[in-house]
């Protein structure tokens, strides 16, 4: 057991937290205090349009997690956005149920799938491009069927008319139907999810990710099942995404065929790769300014879009392949740092 810690200690070579990481997360606190004023602050329209790049950051990290964390990329992520926030349309629309009810039946959905997927191919050997090209073949098929199931999906009008989100307590209703509610819910839902990813990179199995993320055929040889360990990491990114469209369709109130598009998920690998993959804060921030630039380019023009996005695409892997973040890691070595050895992993207690 002892030489499996000490090669993936020098595999996955995985720092305790940084200067930059430290200072990432004072700035983040100090802009959630912000961020919660902003309702009393902004127009209707600027808190509404604010709170929807909000939901789609958890998107992003959720992408930042299974891209960045064990390097699995995948051209259909905006599926399991698509299959959340049509399992709160359907069933509050069509069945009567809860949001929290419509909620459990998307990320559910999404769970699912993300194993059936994850089963057939992962544990196949499929990897890399080839895994991306039948993810991204997964993506279509389900965009077809929400256009042509008509009499459950709406066809190509979407479903219209979805009730605001409101939690059923035993002592009574939260209602965060309105903007400013709503807003202040994406906020709480973000700073939640941020936390619990970053507390989970940082576990034994963040470890093993990392591992695995750098170089699969050595984790394996230490006696990790690494497929196993990719189906998880796989469910557990398409929950979150599933969560994520199940916020949009609650505060939106609209959902349509568009959620389940190419352009949805290449922005989400724009977000990360542009914020910096596996820095959890970077895709966020990137996920929020592309979203706002993106809703006022459309304002005037819905093509120019698509062009802006293959530009940045260009620019990012040519001049920031690492993303900002990791732009601003690599420059802030100044300050010592204990190497990843024997010690922080045999500290985590890392077990296959």
């Amino acid at each position: 057991m002892r030489h499996r810690l000490r090669a993936l200690a020098a595999l996955s070579n995985q720092p305790r937290t940084t200067h930059v990481e430290k200072r990432s997360l004072l700035l983040g606190g100090l802009l959630v205090l912000a961020l919660v004023g902003a309702p009393w602050l902004l127009s209707s329209y600027a808190t509404t349009a604010l709170r929807d790049s909000l939901i789609l950051a958890i998107f992003a990290v959720s992408y930042d997690l299974l891209w960045g964390k064990a390097m699995v990329l995948t051209l259909g992520h905006a599926v399991f956005f698509g299959i959340g926030a049509y399992g709160v349309a359907i069933a509050t629309t069509q069945l009567e149920w809860s949001w929290l009810q419509g909620t459990g039946l998307g990320m559910a959905a999404a769970v699912l799938m993300a194993v059936s997927i994850g089963y057939l191919l992962l544990y196949a050997g499929v990897r890399l491009h080839f895994f991306a090209i039948i993810t991204m073949a997964v993506l279509l098929i389900t965009r077809q069927l929400a256009t042509s199931w008509q009499s459950v999906t709406g066809g190509d009008v979407g479903i219209l008319g979805i009730p605001g989100i409101r939690i059923e307590l035993p002592g009574g209703e939260l209602d965060f139907s309105d903007e400013r509610a709503s807003y202040l819910l994406a906020l709480f839902a973000l700073v939640l999810v941020l936390l619990l990813v970053w507390r989970l990179v940082r576990t034994r199995y963040g470890l093993v990710l990392a591992a695995i993320g750098m170089n699969e055929f050595r984790a394996k040889h230490c006696g990790f099942d690494t497929s196993w360990h990719l189906v998880l990491v796989f469910t557990l990114s398409a929950a979150l995404a599933a969560f994520s469209g199940a916020l949009y369709a609650g505060a939106a109130g609209v959902v349509a065929p568009d959620l389940f598009s190419i352009l949805m998920s290449t922005e989400v690998i724009l977000w990360v790769a542009v914020g910096g993959r596996g820095t959890l804060i970077g895709p966020v921030i990137a996920a929020v300014f592309f979203t706002r630039v993106q809703q006022e380019v459309s304002s005037f023009s819905t093509d120019l879009w698509p062009l802006i996005l293959g530009v940045l695409f260009l620019v990012c892997v040519l001049a920031l392949p690492n993303g900002i973040v990791g732009l601003l890691k690599s420059r802030s070595r100044a300050a010592p740092q204990q190497p990843a050895g024997q010690d922080s992993v045999a500290s985590a207690g890392v077990e296959p």
